[in-house]
């Protein structure tokens, strides 16, 4: 079935203000190495700007943090300089990525998990290119990588 990539930009961006919603965030945002493809909210006013231009700074360093946290790397914080936030991620294929910033991303990653696979689907129809992870190498058999990380604040 043939969908415009208007419609398929309109809904992924639909899904990740639901995305936001579900966990009462400020921001939630889609980006790729280079920097944001789309945002939530729109006008990322009320201190958005402020992480728009951390994931536009870090996109390329945001796409290493699954790979240090499953091969047990060693890595900076890379949220050290945002205060107040709890940090949900989601990568598809190692080419692809979903922030969210919201006051309990541990919430989120269990709440969210239907919405993650819709939006995952979506994001595949909208860019074939997502289809192949960071090697370049086709998923043709089997369902694609998705890898999520909640980086969240210390208690107490």
């Amino acid at each position: 079935m043939f969908e415009s990539k208007a419609r398929l930009q309109e809904d992924v961006h639909r899904l990740l203000d639901a995305l936001r919603e579900l966990a009462g965030g400020r921001y939630a945002a889609l980006f790729d190495h280079r920097g944001v493809l789309l945002e939530s909210p729109d006008d990322a006013g009320g201190g958005g700007w402020r992480l728009r231009r951390f994931v536009q700074s870090r996109a390329e360093a945001l796409f290493h943090v699954p790979a240090a946290l499953h091969g047990g790397e060693e890595m900076s914080d890379l949220f050290e300089d945002l205060e107040g936030d709890e940090f949900f991620l989601a990568f598809l294929n190692g080419r692809v990525g979903v922030l969210v910033a919201c006051p309990d991303a541990a919430h989120l990653q269990e709440a969210s998990g239907e919405l993650v696979k819709v939006m995952a689907d979506r994001l595949l129809r909208f860019n074939p290119a997502w289809r192949l992870d960071e090697r370049g190498r086709g998923l043709f058999f089997g369902s694609p990588r998705l890898d999520t990380v909640v980086i969240g604040r210390p208690t107490g």
